[in-house]
């Protein structure tokens, strides 16, 4: 977008608004009989000429509220209270900067009303009690829109680059549709996927933990929740839309979502396919398959397990806008839903993918070393292929009123297939070449995965008397071939040259699980607290067998047997203990203090090398939280837990790992788990009336005996590693962030900084080295926005990083990424659309060759057409510019990578859209008994 056009813009809104002259508007809401006011009713202001909301609020205790910075025009004012009938009042607004006093609205409850048959639309918002409710009819969208279309025109709601949904600054965990799951773990699936028009109702809320709603004492563990309530005439209709586009470079895009809802049973089918990187859902559920054992460990007391050493791995890649390489998806998914007789709660759902990846990528690696630290150039070409499938289910029974048994299977298929190749370079500081080489490595691997889980709870005679029980299992068992050929040439002070040649296949076949079970029981202590006692145990199996053959040059074939490169391991690890909670609920505050108690031990034989080993350990575990309760939008939180992280069986192996003779990793039989402390410190408050929030976290994690790796680097290159134990390592992180509307200006603006120190030890050639990370990402991003005329989104962040090592002060490094972004939407005559997206992204402090500037401009227009305009064709231009680049850098203990990697560029697309809606499409949401317009 040319910057004179921004500027234009940007003047014609603030000089619209600098002359204008605002008044406050006061008044007062009263019931008609009692002639009392009524506390806290809800009051909104919207445009006469087309509904569209200007602001809302609440009225005070004794029914009197109040609008400030009202622009001079015709406006209707809308009053709602639960129990009594919806008022609307025509409010003339004159060009006097003054205090406008309107007469007081009269409400009428539901029983008086009984006689009275007036019917009006609905208020925009309500509110009822910890509810807040949006009526769709108030909210316009162009035809063929989504759900996220509709939430970005409410107040407080903003959508995020990657589709996540903030409100008021805090981020939506949970999307329900009619009050259920859909498509459970993913809120995107219903904002990017239903249509606009079949919303009915909006209702935002903070939903309790199922803990709480089982004991009903309130732990202050809530989740923001999204529940669209979708119209009368959809509950029992087939809807959706079917989209394909076509276009240059050979580019497609095709995607379908098909609803069939019939009043409690709701049916929905998702499609997709296109090799745009496109992900029109989440791929994030899939399972990475690095083996039960350490699923199975995260279930009770707060044990973790490092993961690290991929021990039965099939790793999966999921795919999005930012993936690194370029992806041809085919995906689809279907979701169902019923519930029979109030007692029988199903949902259940299939997801499955297809994906193709190409990867290539250019790498600069500073290896970084005290005596001889060297930097790595290398070059990558990686294809890859991965298909999975997945089935979620969820089975909710009500045995009776006090008795309940919930059933949460999953099963996860997946195959993985990947055929990589690089060649390397690496010169030591004066140029000096230390090693060169070639690479190919061909992997397939395939892998199933079941977990399950069974919930009793029963409620006791006594309110707040609860026991629950909770069962569950989990199965895995992946299967693996493999080969791998390289050819590693390595040059002495003398530049003379040694080989190293590696020509091997290896194959792989692991299976573990784990079994595990616990008990709670609740006892109330007064009518607002209660203790909570429970017990907890599991059991962890896993069988590996990994076998390595190397190339008979004799013979040519495969039959020589590499014992170091093979491993025949098996490992039991169990734990048990238990804990005991006191949790009391107040009017203004609610806390948690208590600990647990928790035993663990772990078995484990390598059959191969004859090595056996033991560990038990025995922690207590304390947790604590307290918030306070300054009023319903503004409160204060603070958590403290402490958690453990088990070493892996294959980092407690003193077995090295040479098939990459440029770097070798081992295992430490005398590694300890990991004990971590967390604090959190949350504060937060929100104005919804007047579109402004602040917010602020505050985290810090303290490790004792942190898992850490210990380098040896040898003068040709070479390195080998092996995981320790230090102390000194911790991390501490912040964010912060201010929102506010500016009416006048019919913007609203966020700013904020996300800000991260971390403090890391690690050893290199038996030197201890500090590590530390600093982190500080300033943002700001603008909203402005007229109906059915403009939206416009400019917005900026920064990030400045600064890594500092104590043996390497030459190392050290700062760099510096900013990234502007706009994304402008006009709404021209004729049903047409014009966007525009824009950004642009600056590297600084890089490698030579690494310090990039991007601009990647996107653009399309759209014509709607047809009866209801249910047609849309579209012309989008993806990378305008031809500009865009793909660049990384990571920081770790002991190199510095900068990576560039194959991306999109240029392409266009001619697309169609279709809408299925056998419902009336210009509906706008059902009509309710109510006072007419005065």
């Amino acid at each position: 977008m040319p910057k004179s056009f921004t500027l234009l813009i940007l003047s014609i809104v603030f000089c619209s608004v600098s002359f204008a002259q605002k008044t406050t508007v006061k008044g007062r809401i009263y019931d008609s009989s009692l002639h009392k006011g009524l506390a806290y009713a809800t009051v909104s202001l919207v445009h006469e000429k087309d509904s569209t909301l200007v602001t809302f609020g609440r009225a005070d205790s004794a029914g009197y509220f109040s609008f400030k910075a009202i622009d001079k025009g015709t406006y209707l004012l809308s009053t709602s209270y639960v129990g009594y009938l919806p008022v609307w009042k025509k409010l003339t607004v004159q060009a006097q900067e003054q205090t406008e006093f309107i007469p007081d609205v009269s409400m009428t409850d539901l029983v008086t009303a009984q006689n009275v048959t007036v019917v009006s639309k609905r208020p925009p918002v309500t509110m009822n009690n910890d509810t807040l409710e949006f009526n769709s009819e108030n909210f316009k969208t162009q035809p063929n829109a989504v759900v996220e279309d509709m939430l970005k025109k409410m107040p407080g709601v903003t959508i995020e680059s990657d589709g996540s949904v903030k409100i008021n600054g805090q981020s939506v965990q949970k999307i329900l549709v009619n009050g259920k799951e859909f498509f459970t773990g993913d809120p995107k699936m219903a904002t990017k996927n239903l249509p606009a028009d079949a919303v009915d109702k909006v209702q935002v809320f903070d939903k309790k933990s199922d803990q709480s709603e089982f004991t009903g004492v309130d732990d202050g563990n809530t989740t923001k929740t999204i529940n669209l309530k979708l119209k009368k005439d959809r509950n029992n209709a087939l809807f959706g839309k079917i989209n394909g586009a076509a276009g240059t470079n050979n580019r497609y895009d095709a995607q379908t979502s098909i609803n069939r809802f019939n009043n409690e049973e709701q049916v929905s089918l998702l499609a997709m396919a296109n090799n745009t990187n496109k992900q029109g859902f989440s791929i994030a559920d899939a399972m990475n398959f690095s083996g039960s054992l350490a699923r199975g460990l995260r279930n009770g007391g707060g044990i973790n397990i490092s993961t690290s050493g991929n021990e039965s791995g099939l790793p999966t890649t999921g795919l999005g806008q930012n993936q690194q390489g370029v992806a041809t998806t085919f995906a689809g998914g279907v979701n169902y839903n019923n519930n029979w007789q109030q007692k029988t709660d199903l949902n259940t759902s299939y997801t499955g993918s297809d994906m193709h990846l190409v990867a290539d990528k250019t790498s600069n690696t500073q290896n970084l070393s005290a005596t001889n630290s060297y930097t790595k150039a290398e070059l990558s070409k990686t294809i890859s292929d991965n298909a999975q499938h997945r089935i979620n289910l969820s089975l909710d029974q009500k045995i009776d009123s006090s008795f309940s048994l919930k059933f949460t299977p999953n099963i996860t298929w997946q195959n993985t297939g990947s055929n990589s190749s690089s060649s390397y370079t690496s010169v030591n500081s004066n140029n000096v070449k230390l090693n060169e080489g070639t690479t190919s490595n061909i992997t397939n691997a395939d892998a199933v995965n079941f977990t399950g889980n069974v919930l009793l709870r029963k409620r006791l005679a006594k309110k707040g008397r609860t026991l629950s029980g909770n069962i569950n299992t989990t199965y895995n068992h992946s299967q693996s071939t493999g080969s791998l050929n390289s050819n590693n040439v390595f040059y002495d002070d003398n530049q003379v040259a040694t080989d190293s040649i590696i020509n091997q296949i290896n194959s792989r076949n692991a299976v573990t699980k784990s079994y595990g079970a616990n008990v709670t029981y609740t006892e109330p202590v007064g009518k607002k607290s209660l203790l909570e006692f429970s017990t907890f145990g599991n059991v962890s199996i896993g069988e590996s067998v990994k076998k390595t053959y190397d190339k008979n040059t004799g013979s040519g074939k495969y039959d020589i047997f590499n014992t170091s490169l093979s491993n025949d391991f098996t490992s039991n690890y169990t734990y048990s203990g238990g804990g005991v909670n006191f949790r009391t609920n107040q009017q203004k505050y609610n806390f948690t203090v208590g600990t647990a108690l928790q035993s663990a031990a772990l078995k484990a034989e390598n059959n191969t090398a004859g090595i056996n080993i033991r560990q038990t350990f025995t922690d207590i575990l304390p947790n604590a939280s307290f918030q306070y309760l300054f009023s319903r939008f503004r409160n204060m939180r603070f958590d403290y837990t402490a958690s453990t992280i088990q070493p892996s069986v294959t980092q407690l192996q003193p077995i090295a790992d040479i098939s990459d003779p440029l770097n070798v990793t081992s295992g430490n039989a005398d590694l300890k788990r990991q004990y971590n402390h967390l604090i959190n410190m949350n504060y937060f408050a929100v104005s919804p009336e007047n579109g402004t929030n602040v917010r602020a976290l505050v985290s810090f994690t303290s490790s004792r005996d942190a898992i850490v790796n210990a380098d040896s680097v040898k003068d040709n290159g070479s390195r080998s590693s092996k995981p320790v134990n230090a102390n000194g390592v911790y991390t501490l992180t912040g964010n912060f962030g201010y929102g506010f509307s500016v009416k006048k200006l019919k913007s609203r603006f966020d700013i904020g900084s996300s800000i991260s120190y971390n403090r890391n030890i690690a050893f290199l050639n038996n030197e201890q080295n500090v590590i530390s990370n600093l982190s500080i990402g300033p943002m700001f991003s603008w909203n402005y926005g007229i109906d059915d005329v403009i939206d416009i989104h400019l917005s900026s962040r920064f990030s400045i990083s600064k890594a500092t090592y104590s043996l390497q002060p030459a190392s050290n490094t700062n760099y510096l990424q900013q990234t502007y972004g706009g994304d402008l939407t006009y709404y021209l005559p004729w049903s047409m659309v014009l966007n525009n997206q824009f950004n642009y992204v600056l590297n600084s402090g890089r490698t030579s060759g690494f310090n990039t500037q991007v601009p990647l401009w996107n653009a399309s227009i759209a014509k709607s057409f047809l009866k209801n305009k249910r047609a849309e064709i579209k012309l989008s231009v993806y990378d305008l510019l031809n500009k865009n680049i793909g660049i990384t850098r990571t920081a770790s203990q002991s190199q510095i990578v900068d990576q560039r990697y194959n991306v999109l560029n240029r392409y266009f697309l001619l697309g169609f859209t279709y809408s299925l809606n056998k419902s009336g499409l210009k509906q706008m949401g059902p009509r309710i008994m109510g006072g007419p317009p005065m």
